[in-house]
């Protein structure tokens, strides 16, 4: 506000409304963020107090401890040394193949007689052949992974228990936000590993399922071909046995 001179000389102070104006809209801005300053810090300031008041209240987190239920590693007695090898490959997936192979009925080949089986019987005896080699190779696959799943179930046992120990400790470097932040990512990691071992197992269960599919499908297919060659060879068949009956049976006598 400068003073002007106005007319006639005389030395009168001149007020422009204008900025008047302008400075109360500022001074109702700065009450309005001073007032929102208040609420923030107000609401800060219940939120760190009820931090520590359940910070407070939980304690020691020693109590939330689970109990483990530990892995089992089946065993069997091995009389004739016929299952000690599938038991081995089955605890730790160590010679998968010949624990199984040292378990089981050898499965031969029909070797020289094959080529004096007709064609059509070679083709049907070589798909039952096919079902009994599928369902060993995923056989030996489903021990294979299983046996290694179990063989790391202590080192993932022990990863969870330590992670557990650090979860439950009242320690403040273990309770800091970062730390907090790195547990989580820990459990997060051992979860997707577990997820993954969970999946093989889901495979080999798979495996097994399309080769169990395949023998059914083969067994209905087998009858389904039986009854239509039945039928197709129905009337030869009537011919062969019934020709002549009926002279057979009109002149039979009785002794």
């Amino acid at each position: 506000m400068v003073p002007a001179v106005a007319q006639f000389g005389l030395g009168i102070t001149v007020y422009d409304p204008t900025n008047w104006l302008q400075l109360a809209r500022q001074i109702a801005e700065m009450e309005r963020q001073y007032t929102q300053l208040l609420n923030i810090y107000g609401t800060v300031t219940n939120q760190y107090r009820q931090i520590v008041t359940n910070a407070r209240m939980i304690g020691s987190k020693a109590r939330w401890r689970a109990a483990l239920t530990p892995w089992i590693a089946p065993q069997a007695g091995n009389t004739y040394g016929t299952t000690g090898g599938w038991i081995v490959a089955l605890n730790s997936g160590s010679g998968s193949l010949a624990g199984y192979q040292q378990a089981v009925t050898p499965l031969r080949n029909y070797g020289p007689v094959w080529d004096r089986i007709d064609n059509s019987q070679q083709m049907q005896l070589g798909r039952n052949y096919a079902t009994v080699e599928l369902s060993d190779g995923v056989t030996v696959n489903a021990l294979d992974q299983l046996g290694r799943v179990r063989a790391n179930s202590g080192a993932v046992e022990n990863a969870i228990d330590t992670l557990e120990t650090d979860s439950l400790s009242d320690a403040e470097a273990m309770n800091t936000e970062v730390g907090v932040l790195n547990k989580i990512n820990a459990g997060s990691v051992i979860g997707v590993r577990n997820g993954q071992d969970t999946n093989k197992l889901l495979a080999s269960i798979l495996d097994h399922q399309m080769v169990e599919a395949k023998s059914r499908r083969d067994a209905e297919v087998q009858s389904i071909n039986n009854d239509i060659a039945l039928r197709q060879m129905a009337a030869d068949i009537d011919d062969q046995h019934l020709t002549g009956s009926t002279e057979i049976l009109r002149s039979y006598r009785l002794p």
